[in-house]
């Protein structure tokens, strides 16, 4: 679930607003570069903007504005959200603090705290605690150092307790009809940690252990079904996995040339503490092709399959949301295996300069495509669902995006905001 959609238009605008906060290692822009426009009017319009919301002075900078997020599952959810950036002597990010208290009319109001921090261009550590009124809690924390041990190895911890009532259920099979919607909650624990070693030219292997508990329970938000009470389950899940990548682009969180490819497998045995066995195969590739000066193409692929006598519940693969299927809710189709492809123009329409801090406006139109099947012998073609849609975003290199991501269906269109990019 996309969780930082919750801060997601406050951190936007931060990043649109910046400052010597959000400067890490941009590149200087000359000039005489048209798209830079300095003294343009929507340069003089973003500065403005940046002296009515901001607080620069030091090395702490204040963002003081409005969050507003909008998610198909859980509607519209209103707030406000001062953001906390601190910076070190070179002028780059290390922390980001955001408190937040807002309010949704499914689970009245919440507060949502998140924590950043950014030790090098290669690492980050994140802390959430949310709390709502009604149902929604959640505690994580993630850490991920892609130069551990001089740049040798890479190293990822993630832990995640959470209750959440926006999920819904559609139906197995890529014809699941739009008016078998249903909702349930969900209950999780997990705990995750991968340690890799670095090859020459960009080639990693790693290997990993997930311990994951999931709990299904009747919903708690109004849907045209009611859930399927042989889906209300209670699965463990302990977990090895393997993981070979080669990784070429220039910036892990925001690139701009290069590529990423990606093989993974995953075990489920009851031998090691799971309460099922099956085994879960996947991969993606990612491909960054520069055209000139803030122009770019973004390709994505990726699949997966989980093969097994039963594959409980909470382990089938799924599409739909801000990172597959722009255009549709999240969960829409669900089987056991998944297929999708992403494909956008990245296009800069602006580059704000102040203070050496530059931040870039990119409009990105994208066409996704994708389907889920239940074995690779019965993947259809006619099952493919199409979104096309744009996204607006803004870019502080190397490490901060600020998203929002419009996608429109054949069951119509679907807006996320978010912070990194979908891929």
């Amino acid at each position: 679930m996309e969780r930082s959609a919750r801060l997601a238009t406050a951190l936007l605008a931060a990043a649109l607003l910046l400052s010597p906060a959000a400067a890490s290692a941009q590149p200087r822009m000359p000039p005489s570069s048209p798209s830079t426009a300095e003294g343009g009017p929507v340069d003089r319009f973003l500065k403005g903007a940046a002296r009515v919301f901001t607080h620069m002075d030091g090395p702490v900078g204040l963002v003081f504005l409005p969050a507003i997020s909008a998610n198909p599952n859980s509607g519209v959810t209103y707030g406000v959200l001062p953001v906390a950036i601190l910076t070190n002597p070179r002028h780059e990010v290390e922390h980001i603090i955001a408190p937040m208290v807002n309010y949704n009319q499914l689970f009245g109001p919440a507060f949502l705290g998140t924590y950043y921090w950014y030790p090098s261009a290669d690492a980050n550590f994140r802390a959430v605690l949310q709390k709502a009124q009604k149902v929604n809690g959640r505690a994580a924390l993630r850490y991920e150092d892609r130069a551990f041990l001089g740049d040798r190895c890479l190293i990822r911890v993630d832990t995640n307790l959470e209750e959440d009532g926006t999920p819904r259920f559609f139906g197995v099979g890529p014809a699941s009809p739009k008016s078998g919607e249903s909702s349930y909650r969900l209950k999780e624990g997990l705990a995750q940690a991968d340690f890799g070693v670095k090859f020459r030219h960009g080639l990693e292997a790693s290997a990993g252990w997930r311990f994951r508990r999931a709990e299904t329970l009747p919903g708690t938000v109004a849907a045209p079904a009611a859930f399927d009470p042989a889906r209300l389950e209670t699965a463990g899940y302990s977990m090895p996995r393997l993981t070979f990548s080669r990784d070429t682009r220039d910036l892990g969180s925001t690139p701009s040339q290069g590529s990423f490819a990606e093989l993974f497998t995953e075990f489920s045995r009851q031998a090691l503490g799971s309460d099922s066995s099956f085994q879960r195969y996947g991969g993606q590739w990612r491909l960054y092709l520069p055209h000139s000066d803030g122009h770019g193409t973004a390709f994505h692929l990726q699949g997966e399959y989980s093969d097994g006598r039963a594959i409980p519940f909470t382990a089938l693969a799924s599409l739909g949301g801000p990172r597959s299927l722009r255009g549709y809710p999240e969960g829409r189709f669900q089987d056991r295996g998944s297929v999708f492809g992403n494909i956008e123009e990245r296009f800069t329409f602006h580059r704000l300069s102040v203070v050496n801090a530059v931040t870039e406006f990119q409009v990105a139109p994208f066409v996704d495509v994708g389907t889920v099947f239940p074995s690779p012998d019965r993947l259809e073609v006619k099952h493919l669902e199409p979104v096309v849609g744009a996204a607006f975003r803004a870019v502080v290199k190397p490490t901060v995006v600020g998203r929002v991501e419009t996608g429109v269906s054949r069951e119509g269109p679907a807006v996320y905001m978010g912070i990194d990019y979908p891929f």
